[in-house]
């Protein structure tokens, strides 16, 4: 009569099951927080990775040089 007085009791099988369903959950999360690590390492990795800034902006580094160039050539002419 104890266990009545708290409210029904939960079968085992219910039991299993919210914790299956909890399990799962914890994995999905984890494999989210997984991925979103993994993508957040290779932005980090690709923002100090100094080669492959300059492939982005190739043309405009070829732009500046082309242009320091020029300067410095007429500073030498005059």
């Amino acid at each position: 009569m104890a266990a009545q007085e708290n409210g029904p009791t939960r079968s085992a099988t219910e039991n299993i099951r919210e914790l299956t369903d909890a399990s799962r959950q914890l994995f999905a999360a984890g494999e989210q927080m997984t991925s979103n690590l993994n993508e957040l390492e290779q932005r980090v990795e690709r923002a100090l990775d100094w080669r492959s800034r300059l492939g982005d902006h190739a043309l405009l580094l070829a732009g500046v040089g082309l242009a320091a160039s020029v300067l410095l050539w007429r500073a030498i002419k005059s």
